[in-house]
């Protein structure tokens, strides 16, 4: 190629320089800062800023040795995509390098990371920590951010501009994954500047991206300046008025959009609640049907399960007064159970104990198994679990949007999932507070419960005369539970003889009940209490008004039933009270040992926007019902009066004995392949994601083959002129040069290939020729193209082969529009030069 040849090109490439790329990788650095700025409340911890400054970092190193050495989109993508394998466990996993297995795991996160990670922090309450992996989107983020945005940041044309558009995505990511509520606003004397930090953020982000462009763009004349005098052309002066009427112009531009977005913002801010992804995507774990705990209350009295430890405790048991096991807060006629609209999510935060804070240890016993977790009230932080299970039940560890019930959905040893006896765990959460007098002084509201369908609990609530306030709703609990009797069986035999004996020494004679909380049930309860306040009059002595016979599970559906008529939300609680809690004859509070006697079920109850209130149920036991003699019990297999309706009915689960007084929590063993099942997921997600990183590539390889295969067909003359494009390709792909223009010999000529030379004659000929080609020719062009393809495998290393066989070159090469004249190339710059002066330059040239 000839001087003036090579000259030509080198005034057709954009101009660059070492101070523009130095001001560019400057301005990267300032949109990894950003990140991780606009990151941190979502994660409040120091490893999230090292993560987005490692991956930031990384990124750009990347980025900048693609641009240097040409290596291509594919060859960059799969370095970025390695890079990121490499620094995934320990820069974001950090507890996959306990071991092996724990290694493994991790990197089975972060490749998974790269579809659901997105969704799981949004699961997840922040601040997120360093929880699990939840700090590989923010890695994701930080990398491949700053790796695409180094590619269009130094890009010699145009294109540049796009690198802004990727910054501020960058930035986004903090604010669109983080809180709800914007940050606190910020008072400086008479001025109230609401969300200053994500203001201050989309600041910065516009004044270093206005910096960079206008800064790039005086770079590039300035090298643009320099080239034209380096050739002694003469340039036009720009009038001195002409340059301070612009910068004036631009200097008001920016000042009237910051002080518009400052006023607008906070103005805006108020128009409308704030909006994330957090706020609409649904929870990551959704439990599985389940019995209601209520229905099977009655198993933990059973002789084998009464004295069974469910749980040990140990801490600061003076300032937590229950133990929740499970809220129920939907009622469908039969049972009380979790409600299916009930979000559950993981709580990743953690907080030590202190003088607003009780901490727990808690060791689950024989006497239980199951998904629902023991815990207080009000968690302000994920337990933190210890034993051989401790990872598992991490993982499995969920809690509901109100912090009430918790879950593990680990695999249990020998089939099933949850908690097990051994299994041991700490927990931290705020002292219990007593907030009956705040409920006394509530009014009630319009009733929440269909009264038809409970007409015995609206005449008995009626006949009490109380006021509809809390106070009137206590009044009518406290009449409840006077006039019920204990019960926990429908038989007095050997399976209930344990909690009967218990409560002998305390004068208790025993009475028969039935399980179950149904509709029915619970309308018999009140139908018994209605029956004999009728007969024996309001102001009769107390013993003569105890009529309602059952225990917990009864007589807290009752009252959460009456909550709702009242006009207060309600919801029944399953849990054991603690030593700080007040006394509840027949139900003994536990202290260091909760065993199954021990375990009780509650009301909590709340008017709108009010905190729930925790009311005890359960019946007295002190005064045996006026309407049976001591000695005589109910029928065995009592008649219950149906609610009249046009449909078949399934017989009530509650008067199923068998299955009442069954292991409340105990879950079927699953099959063998059960066991399996998620193994073979495991590894059939690996494979699709490994499938999905690598399909781009087989895409290419097999796009290319199709492409030579099409050429290589029809008559001998297309065959010809497809050997011809295929040696150009494959000279694009292994980075021969060749010229865009000029016939095929002159092309041939420029590429200093011997091959390319006896190509292009032997095309040329067979196409200008008079005479059609013969098949013999274009067989002897494909081996021409074959020998070449070979010859430049031979004198490359194994890598440069592959990165030829994934180079897109000769695909993107072949969609560019057409070059412009290098007069147009040079546009950017043509305000400081004569026409003339062009000219003369590309003269020279």
């Amino acid at each position: 190629m000839s001087g003036k040849d090579a000259a030509a090109r080198a005034h057709r490439r954009p101009l660059r320089s070492r101070a523009l790329t130095l001001w560019s990788l400057g301005y990267l650095l300032i949109g990894v800062a950003l990140t991780a700025a606009a990151a941190w409340p979502v994660y409040e911890t120091p490893r999230a800023i090292i993560v987005a400054a490692v991956g930031g970092l990384t990124g750009i190193a990347l980025g900048a040795l693609v641009r240097a050495r040409r290596l291509g989109a594919v060859l960059g993508t799969v370095a970025a995509f390695a890079a990121y394998l490499v620094l995934a466990v320990p820069l974001a996993v950090p507890s996959g390098l306990a071991s092996a297995s724990a290694f493994t795991a991790a990197l089975r996160d972060a490749v998974l990371g790269v579809v659901v990670g997105w969704k799981q922090i949004l699961t997840l309450a922040p601040p997120l920590g360093e929880y699990q992996a939840v700090l590989v989107p923010l890695l994701i983020v930080s990398l491949f951010g700053a790796f695409l945005a180094t590619l269009f940041a130094l890009h010699p044309g145009r294109g540049a501009a796009a690198a802004v558009v990727v910054v501020a995505a960058m930035c986004v990511f903090g604010v669109a994954f983080g809180l709800s509520a914007p940050s606190r606003t910020l008072t400086l004397g008479p001025v109230s500047i609401a969300a200053p930090r994500e203001l201050a953020i989309g600041v910065a982000l516009f004044m270093a991206s206005l910096a960079w462009l206008i800064g790039r763009t005086r770079l590039q004349r300035a090298a643009a300046l320099r080239a034209v005098a380096a050739h002694g052309i003469a340039r036009r002066g720009t009038p001195v008025w002409a340059a301070v009427r612009r910068r004036l112009l631009a200097g008001s531009l920016v000042v009237a959009a910051l002080v518009a977005g400052a006023l607008v913002a906070p103005a805006a801010a108020g128009w409308s609640d704030r909006s994330v992804l957090r706020d609409a995507v649904e929870p990551m774990v959704v439990v599985r049907e389940q019995p209601s705990p209520l229905a099977s209350y009655r198993s933990w009295f059973a002789q084998d399960r009464l004295d069974e430890t469910v749980l040990s405790i140990d801490g600061d048991t003076g300032a937590i007064d229950r133990i929740r096991l499970v809220t129920l807060d939907r009622y469908d006629g039969q049972d009380f159970h979790v409600s299916p609209d009930t979000r559950f999510s993981r709580l990743p935060r953690t907080s030590a104990a202190g003088s607003e804070r009780a901490e727990l240890e808690i060791t689950i016993g024989d006497g239980y198994r199951g998904i629902w977790m023991p815990v207080p009230g009000a968690l302000v932080a994920a337990p933190q679990f210890a034993g051989e299970r401790a990872d598992a039940l991490a993982d499995g560890f969920h809690v509901d949007d109100a912090g009430d019930t918790a879950i593990t959905i680990a695999e249990a040893p020998g089939g099933g999932r949850g908690l097990v006896a051994g299994d041991r765990y700490a927990v931290v959460a705020a002292p219990s507070a007593d907030g009956r007098d705040d409920l006394s002084a509530t009014e009630g509201g319009q009733s929440l419960l269909d009264a038809e369908a409970h007409p015995e609990l609206v005449d008995w609530a009626q006949l009490q005369g109380q006021s509809r306030t809390g106070a009137g709703y206590l009044q009518l609990v406290d009449r409840l539970r006077s006039r019920g009797y204990l019960s926990h069986a429908l038989l007095d035999d050997a399976a209930a003889s344990g909690w009967i004996s218990a409560l002998e020494s305390e004068g208790y004679s025993f009475a028969a009940s039935y399980a179950g909380h149904s509709s029915a049930r619970v309308e018999e309860v009140f139908a018994s209490l209605r029956r004999q306040e009728v007969k024996v009059g309001s102001d009769a002595p107390p013993e003569m008004l105890v009529s309602a016979v059952g225990d917990d599970e009864q007589f807290a559906a009752a009252a959460a039933l009456l909550a709702r008529y009242w006009g207060f939300e309600s919801r029944v609680v399953i849990g054991a009270r603690l030593a700080a809690a007040e006394d509840v004859p027949g139900v003994a509070a536990c202290t260091d040992v909760c065993t199954g006697g021990s375990m009780s079920a509650w009301v909590e109850v709340r008017a709108p926007d009010a905190e729930w209130v925790a009311v005890d149920v359960t019946p007295q036991f002190a005064m045996l019902p006026s309407t049976i003699t001591e000695g005589e019990q109910l029928p065995e297999h009592p008649t219950i009066p149906e609610q009249p309706r046009s449909e078949a009915l399934d017989p009530p689960q509650a008067q199923n004995d068998s299955q009442a007084d069954a292991a409340p929590l105990d879950e079927s063993e699953q099959p063998l392949l059960a066991e399996f099942l998620p193994v073979i997921r495991t590894v059939a997600i690996s494979l699709l994601v490994a499938l999905l990183l690598i399909l781009p590539l087989l895409t290419l390889l097999i796009a290319k083959m199709l492409r030579r295969r099409r050429r290589a067909s029809g008559d001998a003359e297309l065959r010809l002129v497809g050997a011809w494009e295929e040696l150009v390709d494959l000279y694009l792909d292994h980075g021969v040069t060749m010229p865009g223009d000029g016939t095929r010999v002159q092309r041939a000529e420029a590429a200093t290939r011997l091959a390319a030379g006896q190509l292009a004659r032997l095309v040329d000929t067979a196409v200008f020729s008079p005479q059609p080609p013969a098949d013999a020719d274009a067989a002897v062009a494909w081996e021409i193209v074959d020998r070449e393809r070979s010859e430049l495998d031979r004198g490359s290393r194994r890598w440069r082969r592959l990165r030829s066989r994934l180079r897109m070159r000769s695909f993107l090469e072949r969609i560019r529009s057409p070059r412009k004249p290098a007069l147009s190339a040079r546009k950017p710059v043509l305000d400081t030069l004569t026409v003339a002066g062009a000219r003369r330059q590309e003269e020279d040239a």
